[in-house]
């Protein structure tokens, strides 16, 4: 019998496998994108060290995109780069509010985790 709400939690891991039970098959092989003609380019966000959403595969997508997309580097580790120190949040924030769009090859340094 599980003590309280805690104890009766899934793990993260077993979360991560189960969640795409019974998902429709996906497309085999992956298309190509094709995105043209965007006023402002698509501000792409990736950790180098993300163990969920690789970097090569960030890379990838911004070089499919060319000139209709920038990606941003942390040159740290984890899930999310949003809330990984101000020089993410500030550029990410300025794309957002404003749509300044970083230079190519712009990348924020990694941030000693809290904690």
């Amino acid at each position: 019998m599980a003590r309280n709400n805690q104890d009766m939690k899934c793990p993260g891991q077993l979360t991560a496998v189960s969640i795409c039970l019974g998902a429709p098959k996906a497309n085999n092989p992956q298309h190509v994108l094709k995105v043209r003609g965007l006023k402002t380019p698509v501000l792409l966000a990736n950790a180098i060290h993300d163990p969920a959403t690789g970097y090569d595969w960030a890379r990838s997508v911004a070089r499919q995109l060319g000139r209709s997309g920038v990606l941003l580097t942390y040159e740290g580790w984890g899930h999310g780069s949003y809330s990984k120190g101000t020089c993410m949040q500030s550029t990410v924030d300025k794309y957002l509010i404003s749509l300044d769009v970083p230079r190519r090859g712009t990348s924020c340094p990694a941030v000693a985790p809290v904690g």
